[in-house]
């Protein structure tokens, strides 16, 4: 499924014109707008118009088209007129002519136009099935890049947070160093954690940009969703209403049919014959005219008609594995999205009350350091673990999210 999306936003992003490739060299590196008219539902509809997969669903329909105008013709396949001319000017040159002319009309075998008809409208729900399985996809892809926007966006504001505390703590030293409280070595101390959070800060700046640029590639949107949290109830069953499944379904019912209608077809069409002939034995003698009418029934003999019914029924059998296979992944990937978010769950209520307890050990700790009652390296270590302890527990927070969209991902839920 995870090499599924990366190829199809691959693609997605091969297919942006160079044009608007260009133009977004620029535009990606200003935080896009936040819209509060925008829905999850609707970023995922303005992606799925765009994508290049929808060209092949309405070639597919088109195809659907032209099998049910055939399936509904007057004829099985298309009518020849036949022209035949005998003469002796090679030979005895005594002026023997024949001509005949008609028309080759192929005949429907009984029940065959039916199953063709048939066929057509099951090819048509295998289509509507694919288009929603792709909806899905898009889907699944949104939901990635929202979260990833979320969690890139919550790792610059902690870094940006935790530059600010580590400035105004750089000025203080400066100023300790000065008065001669503390060693000048402090202040290089004091510079260094300012440096190295400096650098966190831009490097999650970076990555902030670059996943709001591949949302503005892939979705060609310039705004973002003011919310896109989602909603899982406990019920993890999984039906046919899955677009996946259905598809899968769709394509089972399909083969069914196709197997059905190739037990019509075993033999070949029949085909009647219409026509006139005109004939003279010398050039002193009158043409005889005449009208003639035959039929071709072909014998349909096992040996050619066994093998078309064998490759349709080793395609039905395929496709019922593959229904039977998919049908298992996904109560899998179902319930490991509910064991994943329950984890999640758990870890985040962990890490807030380890924030907490990191917080409070954090202020006796700088008290303690304002007193000269504890080292700057000291400090520095505890203010470490309660920076860490705050990044974790909002990372936990947004995951939680996260892993709830996956779980409706996963249930084939399209917002």
């Amino acid at each position: 499924m995870k090499l599924k999306i990366t190829s199809l936003m691959i693609g997605l992003c091969l297919s942006m014109p160079m044009q608007a490739e260009t133009e977004h060299q620029h535009e990606h590196e200003v935080a896009l707008a936040i819209s509060a008219n925008l829905s999850l539902h609707q970023v995922v509809e303005k992606t799925y118009q765009r994508n290049p997969r929808l060209e092949v669903i309405q070639a597919r329909l088109h195809h659907v088209e032209a099998l049910n105008v055939k399936a509904h013709s007057l004829w099985e396949s298309d009518p020849a007129i036949n022209v035949t001319h005998y003469n002796d000017e090679l030979m005895n040159s005594n002026g023997l002519q024949e001509w005949e002319v008609g028309m080759q009309m192929p005949l429907w075998l009984p029940g065959q136009k039916a199953a063709r008809q048939k066929t057509a409208e099951q090819e048509r729900e295998v289509v509507n099935a694919s288009e929603s399985a792709l909806k899905l996809e898009i889907a699944g892809i949104v939901r990635e890049l929202l979260w990833n926007i979320a969690l890139t966006k919550n790792r610059q504001s902690v870094a940006e947070k935790e530059w600010e505390i580590v400035q105004k703590l750089e000025k203080d030293v400066s100023k300790r160093v000065e008065l001669g409280d503390l060693a000048e070595s402090d202040s290089i101390l004091a510079q260094q954690e300012s440096l190295s959070k400096e650098a966190a800060f831009r490097i999650a700046s970076q990555e902030y940009l670059h996943a709001q640029h591949r949302y503005e590639m892939i979705t060609g949107l310039n705004q973002l969703p003011e919310s896109f949290e989602e909603i899982a109830d406990d019920d993890l069953s999984i039906t046919t209403d899955h677009p996946a499944l259905r598809e899968s379904y769709e394509k089972v019912a399909n083969s069914t049919v196709q197997r059905d209608q190739v037990i019509i077809e075993k033999r070949e069409n029949p085909s009647v014959f219409i026509g006139t002939r005109h004939e003279r034995g010398m050039s002193s003698d009158n043409f005889a005219n005449a009208i003639g009418l035959s039929i071709s029934i072909p014998l349909g003999l096992s040996s050619q008609t066994t093998p078309k019914l064998t490759a349709a029924e080793v395609n039905l059998s395929e496709n019922r594995s593959q229904m039977e296979i998919l049908h298992r992944e996904l109560n899998i990937a179902i319930q490991d999205a509910s064991r994943e978010l329950s984890s999640i769950i758990g870890q985040y209520d962990f890490a807030h009350r380890q924030n907490e307890l990191s917080k409070r050990n954090l202020v006796m700790s700088r008290k303690a350091f304002s007193l000269g009652e504890s080292s700057l390296l000291d400090m520095l270590r505890i203010q470490a673990q309660a920076f860490a302890a705050e990044r974790n527990m909002h990372q936990k927070q947004l995951e939680v999210g996260l892993y709830t969209a996956r779980l409706n991902q996963a249930k084939g839920l399209i917002p």
